[in-house]
């Protein structure tokens, strides 16, 4: 609900070459840095699942987590890199994760990362187009959480899929859920 109101007062458009993805500003700053939160929070639970536990080195790994390890351990499981949204509001597609492939973190998380705790620096740097490849991150990271699908389902209480289509936002951490998934959105028709 918070990208949808920053929405509110700034048009967006599927060419993000656009002037309004370059518009930042305080509220911004703080849609930053709710979802970065969310984000980095969201990575270390999944770090610290126990299918990662036969990773060597793992317990140093979780004692020095940042985007590198991230990008070390969980992407090669996750395949983060791969996940392509729909973004409902335009329909166009983003792919939040897509450096990774590169074994680097995107730019919007570099932002956010440099600039945390310096709330100027973060306002003139942070802008729309940030906060619609960040919204998505979070978004895969929610859907791809392992404790939400211990049940073999996704609770869709859990994740509103106003801004983003759920076509394409299918865990890949295990094969059974996914199949799940795609019975249960087909049983229930969302």
């Amino acid at each position: 609900d918070d990208f949808l109101e920053l929405t509110d007062f700034i048009e967006i458009t599927d060419n993000f070459n656009d002037p309004c993805y370059k518009i930042g500003g305080s509220k911004m700053m703080d849609f930053c840095l709710k979802v970065g939160t969310e984000i980095e929070t969201l990575f270390r639970v999944l770090l610290n699942h126990k299918q990662f536990n036969q990773v060597q080195n793992i317990e140093k790994l979780r004692k020095k987590q940042n985007i590198t390890v991230y990008i070390k351990v969980i992407e090669p499981i996750y395949k983060l890199s791969n996940y392509n949204l729909v973004v409902n509001l335009i329909d166009a597609i983003i792919s939040p994760y897509e450096d990774f492939k590169n074994s680097q973190a995107p730019e919007w998380f570099q932002i956010y990362s440099k600039h945390k705790h310096n709330k100027l620096e973060l306002i003139e740097r942070w802008n729309m187009k940030h906060s619609l490849y960040a919204l998505g991150g979070l978004a895969i990271l929610v859907v791809n959480h392992p404790m939400i699908w211990e049940d073999g389902f996704f609770p869709e209480s859990y994740f509103s899929f106003r801004v983003f289509s759920d076509d394409g936002l299918e865990p890949r951490f295990h094969s059974f859920i996914a199949k799940t998934r795609a019975r249960f959105i087909k049983c229930n028709g969302t």
